[in-house]
């Protein structure tokens, strides 16, 4: 009981808060201790980081008790000393205190409602099964399935498609909650694996592996909350990367040069948008001028150079050409990362009904059974 009781201090309750008090504290302090609330200043970031880890621990861990513990300890709560007790430390709500933290209503629930949708914690007191998400999962596993079939994909396709839903699942299962972390490792996983099927599909190896890194990148900016740069630069890089890599899987010559104009009308782009920043005022803190100038630069060069090339017919040809295999890997894609998110989705749900070996187990079984029963039905048109 001391650990519980720790717990409950994390919350700033007293031991024997019934669970609505819970999950009403782990809203205020989640939004409080937001490490948003914190972006000009690194140190405090830091800090409100590992506190409001420790919130999110507490709380998964009292959900738990009070969930199996509630018929006999909500009771114990309805004397009027322990209301007494407890009354000054979670003060009402409509009293005047908690406005200077939250001077905008309607920017304060906005910030909350994106940071609950990264961490998937549940504001509502009860729990259903998600029927539609699960419905949703097997149909996306199942889309996947038909398609790695009709295009006569290579074995191992069905193995990455297969570790990255087990990915998001493990994780899932491990962490006991679909926090932030949870998400950006499931749409890594989706994203490297649905890049590295569709460039296989359009460019070999070669292409399958710049396709990879590009969707493990998205994948990842996916499932956090990054800053407009960290977006731009990572959009950006990437579609340099996915052209470079398409070109060089389809035999073009100097390859480099892409990167290398990529580079220099990158930066005289940035360069003109910090300058139009500073001649029309446009000093907000985001820099849209020379994000802007970075990212029509980048792809200017990139694909200039890539126009330039030797080889630019033969590639011409080869994109011409791959245009079903373009088609076929962009539908596994979907599917895979399609697939994954339905099944957080439900996951996220799921446990806090079940435990994670249960909610692990559940969602293999609707996935599995997707993947055979996409397999079954092509092969049985076919």
């Amino acid at each position: 009981m001391d650990e519980i009781n720790q717990y409950y201090k994390i919350l700033e309750l007293e031991p024997g808060a019934s669970l609505d008090e819970v999950k009403e504290a782990y809203r205020d302090l989640a939004f409080v201790w937001h490490p948003d609330r914190f972006a000009q200043n690194t140190r405090l970031q830091a800090k409100a980081q590992i506190r409001l880890k420790e919130i999110n621990e507490a709380y998964r861990k009292l959900r738990y008790f009070l969930n199996d513990s509630q018929p006999q300890t909500v009771p114990k709560r309805k004397t009027p000393s322990q209301t007494q007790q407890s009354s000054p430390r979670r003060p009402p709500a409509p009293q005047p205190s908690p406005s200077p933290q939250r001077p905008e209503n309607s920017n304060a629930n906005n910030r909350f409602q994106q940071f609950s949708v990264h961490t998937h914690q549940t504001h509502s007191t009860t729990s259903s099964i998600p029927w539609g998400s699960l419905i949703a999962t097997f149909l996306f596993y199942a889309l996947t399935a038909w398609v790695l079939v009709i295009s006569k994909a290579p074995v191992w396709s069905w193995a990455v498609v297969e570790g990255v839903a087990w990915m998001g699942m493990t994780v899932l299962a491990i962490e006991g909650t679909g926090s932030q972390k949870c998400w950006a490792i499931a749409l890594l996983g989706a994203g490297g694996g649905a890049g590295w099927i569709a460039g296989n599909s359009v460019g070999g190896i070669i292409t399958a592996l710049a396709w990879a890194i590009v969707g493990c990148s998205l994948g990842l900016i996916a499932g956090t909350e990054p800053q407009a740069r960290t977006v731009a630069a990572v959009v950006t890089i990437g579609g340099v990367i996915a052209l470079g890599g398409f070109l060089a899987g389809n035999g073009a010559e100097n390859v480099l040069l892409v990167i290398v104009g990529s580079i220099i009308w990158a930066a005289a782009g940035f360069i003109f948008g910090t300058i139009v920043d500073a001649v029309i005022g446009l000093k907000t803190g985001t820099g849209v001028g020379s994000m802007l100038g970075f990212i029509v630069g980048a792809w200017v060069g990139a694909w200039s150079a890539a126009w330039n090339s030797t080889r630019s017919k033969a590639v011409a040809i080869a994109l011409a050409s791959a245009g079903p295999n373009i088609i076929v890997g962009l539908w596994v894609a979907i599917g895979i990362v399609a697939g994954v998110v339905a099944q957080m989705v439900a996951g996220e749900k799921l446990i806090e009904l079940f435990n994670g070996f249960s909610t692990f187990l559940i969602l293999a079984i609707i996935s599995g059974f997707g993947l055979g029963f996409g397999w079954w039905l092509s092969t049985s048109i076919v």
